[in-house]
């Protein structure tokens, strides 16, 4: 079991290009499986130990919600009153009434996903001039880290202290938690696993291409602040499975653990799909948790990511198992799942996960939706061939023709394709109902009516690629398909990782995503010209670069 499990994992990390990680299995009483593998530092050859630390991004989140709680039992805050009551400086759209705490804890406040132009929280949550969700409060799911800001920024109102300082002293300490910190600094930054991302930030991520160091970044926001080793956050799991308890010490009693992952909203994160692992039931976020339903079995899961490092948490509360995954990967990826989601399914049933079938070369074999082995795709503007060029079982691996030259075709994390070919590695290859689409373009096979653009407004001007000095979402491009603008990022922590249809509003203001209820805004400078040299994205502001 043990030798297999290192197999899976190395296999994962290999094919995914992780530069290095620690993965650890936990029951109740104690650690049933520990590894770690590749880099902590890639330049300088240093293998990861068990004393490496790694950021963990939002899996912070459930230690912030461990302090709001704790305050709640001491009368300090009530989870149904509004945070403006509590913070009566906030910019207006702040100030609502249905902007719960209890809804920025489980994330149906309305609010941003993000809000990254500036690092310190204050200053984030006060320049705030952006939108809340239209939806009825409580009714919308939409994961907020500006809403776990404004959290942070209640703990310290309502207790005098700073939240980093009640996470170390009141989750930390009682845990055992020693080697873990809260507020990450310079200080702590030989401590650290060193940060990985891909060279190239404009293009999709294909296997072989080079990683770099990722940016150092100071931390200490309530969304994503605490590092831990993997030893750490396996106590820190353990006291899951405990439901609130660790060794006699008592982190949550057990109504506000109850109270944690039953107030849910009417959704959840996505669960990535994965071969050979039994998919969740139901999804639905907590107080600061994801709360899965899986073949009856009640399992809290939460993943991290951080500019450099993906990290994910998952706690089987009925089968008293949790898996631990920490890897200095670019938090964009969700690859610290893939690990911890494969490592669980195996060690619940050996053999039940093929390290193979995670290959990027392999595709389901009906992805086409056609038998033939070689297909030519047509747009108004050239071709593509897409070829089968091995078959196993039910899989294919593939490659893609354009302008003479082949290159292959891999998948990504959500079925998208990714090539290395200098026509086609601006933007990945998006498949559905016989037509690929590639950023602007849509390639439908030959012989079928090729879609025309709408009649719609000048939107050309808009068009370009944006950069700003961000490390969350440096860059998009903004593309018209069949005349509609799309925002396309080849990646980032804070992008979404599918093209965003921009909706026009009024003037030169878009909603970003077809869902009315989606509160992220993309707002337009003035023309100069025959373009647009500036864009802001809910207060984060990108010029026009000078690449394509």
């Amino acid at each position: 079991m043990t030798d297999s499990l290192r197999t899976l994992v190395d296999g994962i990390a290999g094919q995914w290009a992780v530069p290095g990680g620690a993965v650890l299995i936990v029951g109740r009483s104690g650690e049933v499986f520990s590894h770690q593998f590749g880099f902590a530092d890639v330049a300088g050859a240093n293998l990861v130990a068990p004393h490496h630390l790694f950021q963990v991004g939002s899996i912070s989140k459930v230690f912030t919600s461990i302090v709001v709680l704790h305050l709640r039992r001491r009368g300090l805050v009530d989870l149904d009153q509004s945070v403006g009551s509590v913070l009566d400086w906030l910019p207006e759209p702040l100030r609502a009434d249905g902007i719960t705490i209890r809804r920025l804890l489980n994330h149906t406040a309305g609010l941003v996903a993000s809000v990254d132009a500036l690092p310190d929280e204050i200053g984030q949550v006060a320049s705030f001039t952006g939108e809340v969700s239209p939806a009825s409060p409580g009714s919308f799911f939409h994961y907020s880290n500006l809403g776990f800001i404004l959290l942070g920024l209640v703990v310290r109102r309502v207790s005098g202290r700073r939240l980093v300082d009640l996470v170390r002293d009141d989750v930390f300490a009682p845990l055992g938690m020693t080697s873990s910190i809260a507020c990450v600094t310079h200080d702590d930054y030989r401590s650290l696993a060193r940060g990985c991302q891909p060279l190239h930030d404009d293009r999709p991520w294909a296997p072989g291409a080079a990683l770099v160091g990722a940016p150092w970044l100071e931390v200490a926001g309530a969304d994503g602040n605490v590092a831990a080793t993997a030893s750490d956050l396996g106590r820190f799991a353990r006291m899951l499975l405990g439901r609130g308890e660790l060794e006699g010490s008592s982190v949550l009693d057990a109504a506000d653990f109850a109270t944690m992952w039953t107030s849910t909203a009417p959704d959840g994160e996505d669960v990535l799909a994965l071969p050979g692992v039994t998919p969740a039931d139901t999804s639905h976020y907590g107080l600061g948790v994801n709360v899965e339903r899986s073949c009856g079995r009640t399992v809290l899961s939460h993943g991290g990511g951080m500019v450099g490092y993906a990290s994910f948490l998952l706690a089987d509360l009925d089968d008293g198992v949790a898996v631990c995954v920490l890897t200095n990967a670019n938090g964009d990826s969700p690859v610290a799942e893939a690990i911890a989601r494969c490592v669980a399914a195996e060690y619940r049933s050996p053999g039940a996960v093929d390290p193979e079938a995670l290959d990027p070369r392999w595709w389901d074999a009906g992805v086409l939706e056609h038998p033939a082995d070689t297909v030519v795709f047509t747009s108004a503007a050239t071709s593509i061939t897409v070829r089968v060029e091995d078959r196993d079982g039910e899989r294919v691996a593939m490659s893609v023709e354009c302008d003479g030259t082949r290159s292959p075709l891999w998948r990504n994390w959500s079925g998208r394709g990714v090539t290395t070919h200098p026509s086609l590695r601006r933007f990945a290859l998006d498949y559905e109902a016989g037509v690929w689409r590639w950023g602007p373009r849509e390639f439908t096979r030959a012989g079928d009516p090729v879609p025309l653009p709408a009649p719609v407004d000048d939107w050309e001007p808009l068009c370009g690629h944006y950069r700003s000095y961000t490390p969350w979402f440096t860059n998009f491009r903004v593309v018209l398909r069949r005349g509609r603008p799309f925002l396309v990022a080849a990646g980032g922590v804070e992008a979404p990782s599918e093209d965003m249809e921009l909706v026009h509003l009024e003037g030169s203001s878009f909603r970003i995503g077809a869902d009315p209820r989606l509160p992220e805004r993309l707002t337009f400078g003035p023309r100069v010209g025959a373009m647009v040299p500036w864009v802001d994205r809910d207060g984060c502001r990108y010029s026009r670069s000078f690449t394509d």
